[in-house]
């Protein structure tokens, strides 16, 4: 199932190019189709439990004698972040007709091949594959934009390939030294081999991870990026880019930094707490001035990845499982808004929240969506939203009161700027239009690709255990914390106090179970190699023994 979930987006790509190219019906039927056996075999996932794939041999990079495979694995994070992908992608086909035109086909090419991506992003265990699609997330998207973004699309596509290539290139780096020294690139024997080396060395390549994933969610300030690629972009994309794409920068520090680097995590975990609230509240107060309705959205975003990465980096495990509610609802609500948003802008012909108004007279179906998706994402209780802000709130004032105040201003700031852009789009004064945008009427499309966006949002809000047990690890945590302390005392780095070690243990935990199933796919490839070489051995031996007996005659 993992190696389909990766890889049947890019098939689906391929079909998409047989479709007729004149026929924007018909394809987009045709992608609708495709995009709802992906999305329900990614349902599967959240029901199966955690388990990983056989290994397949890819290639072997030169110099380094390490052989990368087709290695995948499956946990609650993983799981959860793949529906999204997966939710929010059908959505954007299914509103993307009036948007892509008579280019639909090629529209839907670029939006597999971008799913596929995500999937490979979010499912790889092998360090090296994983590496391959979170930069390969840049090509498709990157495409898309500068061929079917606004008037500065162009710029907007150069802008983000720069920001996120630039970013990555120090984690190759990284990346390549740690998996010459590990002799493999599972992510198991990475962490080991990273856990051994000073901790200045640590400290280095921590950074050099952690740069990419910063570039990628965003953070202030490397998030330069963000708001005009967000705003250029078509609707749907930047519903996939927001929901979806920004989770693999949090997914990023949450499966590979700290599991690689759980030392040098704990070591920078207030700076990067201090960062994610910095940025949560740049975002909020930008998005208060932001006069662009689609700008609006991309730092309302913003600040709520920032939060997230506030609540990660307490590196409490009971804050894990609000964290992932938190993302899941943030992704709903997020891409829901964006999809409307385009709509909006179809009917006043731009963007400029000013002269965006009185569309609740002239269009009151839409008006009640783009409502009550604004209402929701201000995490009023009974909504996804508010399960997990509140539960990060609550985690990181027992961390720090201080962060919590910080993070429950920023909150507060959300209701300000969505009540501001209800007014202004819904009851503002309208601007001048033309006959024919005054005679356009709410897709249904729009309506049937929001509608079961906004239901979850109210369905995980009455109801979080799905999402919120997948990330209990509490009750392993003392089960394995003998293994993950002797690990960690085998480490070459400073001595750690009791304290520190407890809380680095703690976070170890949260990853026993996926550590686990790379060790069994690693173990087996360890016994076929040693079973080889003792065959190649006994060869030898033979081989040798043929040409004594020879000699002696």
């Amino acid at each position: 199932m993992l190696y389909i979930l990766v890889f049947a987006p890019f098939l689906a790509a391929l079909l998409m190019l047989a479709a007729s190219g004149k026929d924007s019906r018909s394809a987009s039927r045709l992608a609708v189709i495709l995009s709802s056996l992906l999305f329900v075999s990614g349902l599967s996932l959240l029901v199966s439990g955690d388990y990983n794939t056989t290994p397949i041999q890819w290639f072997t990079i030169p110099g380094a004698d390490v052989t990368v495979t087709f290695a995948f694995a499956v946990n609650g994070f993983s799981a959860w972040m793949v529906f999204l992908a997966n939710i929010i992608t059908l959505a954007a086909l299914i509103c993307a007709r009036k948007s892509a035109g008579s280019n639909y086909r090629n529209y839907a090419v670029g939006l597999f091949t971008l799913l596929g991506a995500l999937n490979g992003t979010f499912l790889a265990i092998d360090a090296v594959l994983f590496f391959f699609f979170f930069e390969a997330l840049v090509f498709p998207a990157a495409i898309l934009i500068g061929s079917y973004g606004g008037q500065e699309r162009r710029a907007a596509s150069l802008n983000f390939a720069i920001y996120t290539l630039v970013g990555s290139a120090p984690m190759a780096v990284a990346l390549w030294y740690l998996i010459t020294l590990a002799g493999t690139s599972y992510i198991l024997p990475v962490a080991q081999a990273a856990q051994a080396l000073p901790e200045t060395t640590q400290a280095i390549l921590f950074w050099c991870f952690a740069l990419a994933f910063w570039v990628k969610t965003p953070l202030f300030p490397l998030h330069g990026w963000q708001a005009q690629t967000y705003a250029e972009a078509p609707a749907g994309l930047s519903a996939v880019l927001t929901g979806a794409m920004s989770k693999a920068g949090v997914y990023g520090f949450y499966f590979w930094v700290l599991a690689i680097f759980p030392a040098a995590s704990f070591q920078n975990a207030k700076l990067l707490m201090g960062m994610g609230l910095l940025t949560a509240l740049y975002g909020a107060f930008m998005a208060m001035r932001a006069k662009d309705i689609k700008k609006l959205l991309a730092f309302s975003s913003m600040s709520h990845l920032g939060l997230a990465i506030a609540g990660l980096f307490t590196l409490s495990i009971d804050v894990f499982p609000a964290l992932l509610v938190l993302l899941v609802g943030h992704g709903l609500s997020a891409s829901a808004l964006f999809i409307l948003s385009g709509s909006a802008e179809r009917f006043a012909g731009h963007r400029l929240l000013d002269k965006m108004g009185g569309l609740a007279n002239r269009n009151p179906v839409f008006a009640f969506f783009f409502g009550i998706a604004s209402v929701l994402a201000i995490a009023i209780p009974g909504t996804a939203g508010f399960i997990g802000e509140f539960l990060v709130l609550v985690g990181l004032w027992g961390v720090c009161k201080v962060a919590a105040v910080v993070a429950g201003i920023c909150i507060i700031l959300t209701g300000v700027y969505m009540l501001r852009l209800i007014q202004k789009v819904l009851f503002g004064l309208p601007g001048e239009i033309s006959e024919e945008q005054q005679k356009l009427r709410f897709p249904i499309a729009d309506a049937v690709a929001t509608a079961p966006l906004l239901l979850l949002l109210i369905v995980f809000g009455i109801h979080p255990q799905p999402i919120s047990r997948t990330l209990d690890y509490t009750t392993s945590a003392q089960q394995q914390e003998e293994e993950i302390e002797a690990a960690i005392s085998a480490a070459a780095v400073q001595p750690l106090s009791a304290e520190d070690s407890a809380k680095i243990a703690e976070v170890m935990a949260a990853f026993a179970d996926s550590s686990a199933q790379v060790a069994d796919v690693q173990l087996d490839s360890a016994t076929n190699q040693m079973q080889t070489s003792e065959m190649q051995k006994n060869t030898e031996m033979k081989t040798e023994n043929g040409e004594a007996q020879n000699d002696v005659r």
